[in-house]
Parts: C-alpha cells; sequence; structure tokens
C-alpha cells in the first residue's frame, strides 16, 4: 500500500504483484477537469487494487474514486457541489482489436508502451461521471426570461402592404 500515488505506472507489472495503490490527487492537478469546475479545489481519493478476472484470467483494476467537484450551475451559474463516486472495473488491453472484443462484457482502457499515465486514467474516469448540464434542484435562471407575445391590431395590417396588389389591378 502506498501513500503517494505514481505519475506513471506499468499496469502489468503492478497486476502480477497484485498491488494496491491508495492516495489523494489535488483537483487543481486535472488541466481537463479544471475547464469545467468553478473553483480548482479538493482532492480526489482514489483506491485501486490491480489483479486479474478470477475466470478468464484477464488484467483487471477495481477501485474508487471519491470526492467533491465544485461545477457551475447552468441555469443560474452559481457554483454547484458534485459529489465523485467512482467505482471503477476496467480490463487493461493492448490491442484495440482485443478491446472490442472485451468492450461487451467490460469496460477496457488500451495500454500503449506498458506505460500509463495515472492522472489520465483518474480524470477519464472522473469526466465520465461528471453531468453533462449540472443542475441545482431548485434556482432561478441567471437573467430572467422574456416571453414575447403577439399583439393583433388592425393598424398593424393595414400599414403593411401587399407587394402582389398592383397584379389585381394589371389585370383589369
Amino acid at each position: 500500500m502506498s501513500k503517494r500515488l505514481p505519475i506513471e505506472i506499468d499496469p502489468f507489472r503492478l497486476i502480477e504483484q497484485r498491488i494496491l495503490l491508495e492516495g489523494e490527487m489535488p483537483v487543481k492537478q486535472f488541466p481537463r477537469l479544471k475547464e469545467i469546475l468553478s473553483a480548482n479545489t479538493g482532492v480526489l481519493k482514489v483506491d485501486l487494487a490491480f489483479d486479474r478476472t478470477n475466470i478468464t484470467n484477464l488484467p483487471i483494476v477495481t477501485g474508487h474514486i471519491k470526492g467533491e467537484l465544485s461545477l457551475v450551475c447552468q441555469r443560474c451559474l452559481q457554483p454547484i457541489l458534485h459529489r465523485v463516486d467512482s467505482e471503477l472495473n476496467i480490463v487493461f488491453t493492448t490491442s484495440d482489436k482485443e478491446a472490442e472484443r472485451l468492450q461487451s462484457e467490460y469496460d477496457t482502457w488500451a495500454v500503449e508502451d506498458d506505460r500509463i499515465f495515472l492522472q489520465d486514467f483518474i480524470e477519464d474516469e472522473v469526466l465520465l461521471g461528471v453531468p453533462h448540464s449540472a443542475l441545482h434542484d431548485d434556482c432561478e435562471p441567471f437573467r430572467p426570461l422574456i416571453e414575447a407575445v403577439a399583439e393583433e391590431s388592425d393598424t398593424q395590417q393595414e400599414d403593411v402592404k401587399n407587394p402582389f396588389a398592383i397584379l389585381k389591378d394589371l389585370q383589369k
């Protein structure tokens, strides 16, 4: 068990050793996640267990990512707290063909060059769980809605001249 998470890992080596990684990563470390946050504060707690599946002996990582993110409400544009509680159950593959074959049964992650950046791996999993449109249960829009109601009046209709009225006179 480790308190500090490594930057780069060889998942297949960790699987053979049946390693358990535990640690925290500051939210401000994730560049793609920062773009959708209202504040870059907080940490994500990560628990990852590297092992093999029981029946098929596939390389798998299981675990949890927990934390809180401060998103922007898309209605009122104020901060909204989103709890992250992602359960991981991902099989590592070395080819796209193998990933396609396993995709119906497992979530897969393609490993290139026998290494993955743990930060990218965690950030991808967190981004998958973030709502597309974060909204408070009850809030007012940032700008009040203006309803346009068409008023019918005879003067408006008289002012509008029919461009084909001249054709009527030519027919006579």
